[in-house]
């Protein structure tokens, strides 16, 4: 069941947004507490990070630490990290990884493979991210599905190996766990009050100093500016969509998110997928698997479920969000209330 909603925000209320980073816009002016913002590059991606509150600066300085130490252990493009040794053939003994890895196996299984952290090989032939980007051969494809696939990898104990062939990429929830580990951290050090802004991941840390929800736009794929906005406290909004990765050849756009059962990127109507969670790995993996699933199997999964909501926008330019979100989306534009 869904039900029609009016946008209702008019031009003079709208909050300018250019991208998801700077969609933020951190609707903190004004405030007096001590703030402190840096911005640095790790996980393929430009990242933002503010706090506030006394000691705002030095909890920074923490954890611009501890993301640089998770980048060098998780990044599969790093020689030196651990999965990079993983995908070499060797066993992995670290606990911290091997718990992400056995979160990503989690969230693969849950959705039926629609996020499936073994698509490296696909990526690497493809080429996402490179220069060299093109459009395999199906033959070549056909090769590369055969080191694919979660349900060929053992229950992750340590020492850990992988099967012969195989390799891992654990991108697809790599920035939710860092926010998770940032987030924590942050409170470690006394701040009760933090925006972080990985690429797409935007993890919501307590409120704003006044007590009253944040608010994140999500960007408009297709030009300048948000189509909606999402208010709320202490959870991640993730935003996955195909425009944020692609490369074109003969006049056709393809985007990384892959399906791995065909070795093809996902066509199913989506133009981007936002996930509203307290669980910010969760979060992470859902974005892209809910993008893979396509728009009513991704309802479906939602209704089985109780710890995320999400927002859909499709290519038409249609707009369905889930019903715990009725009161904290808004948008100029009309959307749909997806109900239980």
């Amino acid at each position: 069941m869904v039900r029609k909603r009016d946008g209702g925000m008019t031009k003079t209320g709208t909050i300018a947004c250019a991208a998801l980073v700077l969609a933020l816009t951190l609707l903190l002016c004004g405030c007096v507490q001590k703030q402190a913002t840096t911005e640095i590059f790790a996980m393929d991606t430009v990242m933002q990070l503010t706090a506030y509150g006394s000691g705002a600066e030095r909890a920074l300085g923490v954890a611009e630490g501890e993301l640089a130490r998770l980048d060098a252990e998780l990044s599969a493009q790093r020689t030196s990290s651990e999965i990079a040794k993983l995908n070499a053939g060797g066993a992995c003994e670290n606990e911290e990884v091997l718990r992400v890895l056995a979160r990503a196996l989690e969230i693969a299984e849950r959705t039926d493979g629609a996020y499936d952290p073994t698509v490296y090989p696909l990526m690497q032939l493809w080429g996402f991210g490179t220069e060299s980007a093109h459009v395999p051969q199906q033959t070549e494809i056909s090769d590369a599905l055969g080191a694919v696939g979660y349900e060929k990898l053992s229950a992750v104990t340590s020492p850990y190996a992988l099967p012969s062939g195989m390799a891992v990429d654990l991108g697809g929830i790599g920035k939710g766990f860092a926010a998770e580990t940032l987030r924590t951290c942050l409170q470690e050090q006394g701040i009760r009050s933090a925006v972080l802004s990985l690429g797409g991941n935007v993890t919501l840390v307590g409120s704003k100093i006044d007590g009253s929800d944040w608010t994140v736009g999500l960007q408009n794929p297709e030009g300048d500016g948000c189509f909606g906005y999402v208010s709320g406290k202490d959870v991640s909004v993730v935003t996955s969509g195909g425009y944020q990765r692609y490369f074109e050849e003969k006049g056709r756009r393809y985007w990384h998110i892959l399906d791995a059962k065909t070795g093809w990127p996902v066509e199913t109507g989506l133009s981007s997928v936002t996930i509203v969670s307290a669980d910010n790995t969760l979060a992470d993996g859902l974005s892209t698997a809910l993008f893979v699933m396509g728009l009513d199997k991704a309802i479906e999964f939602w209704r089985a479920s109780d710890d995320f909501e999400a927002v859909f926008l499709l290519d038409s330019g249609e707009i369905y969000v889930t019903q715990g979100l009725q009161g904290s989306f808004r948008s100029e534009r009309s959307f749909e209330v997806i109900a239980r």
